[in-house]
């Protein structure tokens, strides 16, 4: 099992909706952009974040 990262992977640059999503939700862990979904799902899967966020809806 590869080690703890203290990092959630999400799709999109710093500052977007998601980073913000992160830092709210997960105040205590590094969020890490991803230029794609799938690269937030890979990063998990290659153990470079702990968890990903994945938006399903934007109200905004």
């Amino acid at each position: 099992m590869p080690e703890k990262t203290n990092r959630i992977a999400f799709q999109g640059e710093p500052g977007a909706n998601s980073d913000t999503a992160c830092r709210n939700m997960f105040p205590d862990m590094e969020p890490l952009p991803c230029p794609t979904f799938e690269d937030a799902f890979n990063a998990v899967e290659t153990g470079k974040a702990d968890l990903a966020m994945i938006p399903i809806e934007n109200t905004i």
